[in-house]
Order: C-alpha cells, then structure tokens, then sequence
C-alpha cells in the first residue's frame, strides 16, 4: 500500500511524493519510471520542490540568476543532506539552464 500525493506545476503536471512501506520515501523525477528513494518525508519534499523548480525551468517558465541561485541553494543542500544523486544532476543542469548555459 502507497501513500502518493501531487503537487501542482504550471502546465498541469504533476509531481508525485510516496510512502512505501519498506522501502521509505519516494520522488518521481523525469518519468513515470525513475523515483528518488529517500529515507525521510522531509527529503522528499525538499527534493520535490526543488524538481517543481527544475521542471519549470525546462518548459521555460522560469529562467534567471535568481532562479538559478535558488536551484544552487537547493543542490549544495541536497548534497549535504542526501548526497549526489539524479535529483542534484537534474537541478545542477536546470540552474545552468535558467542561466542561460547549455541551450544549445
């Protein structure tokens, strides 16, 4: 039994949290296939929001030095706090990206 939630993003996409019992928490990333597993509901959320952010950035609703501080901020603390993973990978490029680096 899962416990999954969403989490509304512009252009009506979604992100899903889940409670596996036996497995812990869980964050969809890219597709429906490929889930971070996390230890911590906090750490799945704070991977959550920082994957909104990413997200939006890659549909180009998002963009700028701000935008890619923020996603900065996210990445050392995920890194701190979870370690490097798919997750960092993605918000690392997406900060490059509101940036305007890696466009091409």
């Amino acid at each position: 039994m899962s416990l999954t939630e969403s989490f509304n993003m512009p252009s009506e996409q979604a992100l899903a949290v889940r409670n596996l019992q036996g497995t812990g928490w869980q964050v969809l990333l890219e597709s429906p296939l490929e889930w971070h597993t996390c230890r911590s509901e906090q750490d799945a959320r704070f991977i959550a929001n920082g994957m909104v952010l990413a997200a939006a950035v890659s549909r180009g609703e998002q963009a700028g030095e701000e935008t890619a501080q923020e996603l900065d901020e996210a990445v050392a603390t995920l890194v701190r706090n979870v370690g490097q993973c798919m997750a960092e990978r993605i918000m690392k490029a997406s900060a490059d990206r509101a940036r305007g680096k890696g466009t091409d």
